[in-house]
């Protein structure tokens, strides 16, 4: 009985350490993908601003 305990608990011992390491996996992967995302929309507006000051400068020449 006792050898049937022990595997009985190291088999809930490594379910749940699967379980949340997968968890832990699928947050950090989210937040991976989330600050990405932010990333490139950050640099995409700051690129777009620097080109929008870039165009209204040269029509300023322009004139």
């Amino acid at each position: 009985m006792h050898n049937f305990m022990a595997i009985l608990s190291q088999l809930f011992w490594g379910v749940t350490i699967g379980a949340l390491s997968a968890a832990f996996e699928t947050l950090a992967k989210g937040v991976m993908m989330l600050g990405g995302l932010g990333g490139a929309g950050w640099y995409g507006l700051k690129w777009r601003k620097a080109r929008r000051m870039r165009d209204d400068h040269r029509k300023d020449r322009k004139d």
